[in-house]
């Protein structure tokens, strides 16, 4: 199965997602898909949400936390949860507030498991 496959599975099985991705820690993004309707382009959104992730690890490598595992960011309109696929690369789903969050939750961890095969 190929990547983009797998994140629109993502983004049609969770109530509420608006995207699903993969970015990289360097602060660029792999591969991103959209939902409908979503005011940004998908470019836009991965160099903005890989560019989280970057500053992330940076500031967990500074602080001498480690390497960062997981991220969550919420927002009015969307919260977004991350999680390592490998050291250096992150699945990413957005969803919107009313989404399920423990839906997303599952989700991202079934694309890391899924991604980790795929990568």
């Amino acid at each position: 199965m190929s990547l983009t496959d797998i994140l629109n599975e993502a983004v049609d099985r969770v109530k509420g997602a608006r995207l699903a991705g993969v970015i990289g820690s360097d602060g660029l993004g792999v591969e991103m898909v959209l939902a409908d309707g979503l005011p940004h382009d998908r470019e836009e959104a991965e160099i903005e949400l890989a560019g989280l992730a970057a500053t992330a690890s940076m500031t967990a490598s500074r602080l001498g936390a480690g390497q960062v595992r997981d991220i969550i960011i919420e927002a009015d309109d969307l919260t977004y949860l991350a999680s390592m696929i490998t050291p250096g690369y992150f699945a990413v789903i957005g969803i919107s507030s009313n989404g399920n969050l423990g839906r997303a939750r599952f989700a991202v961890r079934q694309m890391v498991s899924r991604l980790q095969t795929e990568l």
